[in-house]
């Protein structure tokens, strides 16, 4: 295809201004396309060092149902992007846990840190050890007496003799002889 060249003033005005039209609405695309700091930390899927370990550990206050890793509501999503930023600035795993647990009460964590559970199951880990440790006990105490040969200071007595032995002895001894 070959292109004329424009002669006219008309033409040359109107190849300008669809040449200003072009520039501007590209100029208005390339601005729009640049993601704003928000959208940015959304596009980033990176997550940020303990991340994923403390939205495992707090529950999504909206319904105190799911954790937070999990949940797809609203909350949760705008709880697990501060969650991000904050870790990306170089705030502490415990500090943003405190803080979250400073504003939504204690009930936002998955399990209890302490209390009446943490006790329950270490005094039931100690009975397990100490049922262990009294069977292996028993056991190792049955094997050793079974092993053990009758004592040897026991005096075998010599077997008691009556009549009937006697007889049955001539008995034997007349067949044989």
């Amino acid at each position: 295809m070959h292109l004329r060249p424009l002669r006219s003033s008309r033409g040359r005005r109107a190849a300008a201004l669809v040449v200003a039209v072009t520039v501007v609405d590209l100029g208005g695309r390339a601005e729009s396309a640049a993601p704003s700091p928000a959208a940015a930390e959304l596009v980033d899927s990176t997550p940020a060092p303990g991340e994923r370990a403390l939205e495992g550990r707090l529950l999504a206050p909206c319904c105190w149902d799911q954790t937070l890793d999990v949940h797809e509501s609203e909350v949760a999503q705008e709880l697990r992007r501060e969650i991000r930023v904050r870790l990306r600035r170089g705030e502490a795993v415990d500090a943003l846990e405190q803080d979250l647990i400073a504003r939504y009460g204690d009930r936002i964590r998955a399990a209890p840190s302490s209390g009446v559970l943490g006790k329950v199951a270490l005094s039931m880990m100690l009975g397990i050890a100490v049922s262990f440790l009294g069977v292996f006990a028993l056991l190792r105490s049955w094997r050793r007496s079974a092993a053990q040969p009758a004592p040897s200071h026991v005096a075998i007595a010599a077997p008691v003799r009556d009549e009937y032995d006697e007889r049955l002895d001539d008995e034997l001894r007349m067949r044989d002889g």
